[in-house]
């Protein structure tokens, strides 16, 4: 009957290749991404006073932050509705 042999690793001298987390694999549009979002979460933070809000032909009054949060929301949502799509990026590859 065969012994089990210990796992590989740094006892038995052989390195097991194991991935670590390195801040240079994130791209740098994610740490941008990642330090604008802290931003907002703090601007929305301090701006919590109640204020009119006119759209169009209405007016209400809602807390700042709820307003910011919203127009925040919006915009990364039509961010992400303009963003080409993997078709159009596929069919641009095959032009070049």
């Amino acid at each position: 009957m065969a012994a089990s042999t210990p796992a590989e690793g740094p006892i038995s001298g052989n390195p097991v290749s194991e991935k670590r987390f390195s801040a240079s694999a994130v791209p740098p549009r994610i740490w941008v991404a990642l330090i604008l979002v802290i931003i907002a979460i703090f601007f929305v933070a301090q701006n919590r006073d109640v204020t009119e809000i006119q759209v169009l032909f209405f007016s209400l009054e809602a807390p700042q932050w709820a307003a910011l949060s919203t127009t925040a929301v919006v915009g990364l949502l039509i961010g992400l509705l303009l963003r080409p799509s993997e078709r159009r990026k596929r069919k641009a590859a095959k032009r070049k």
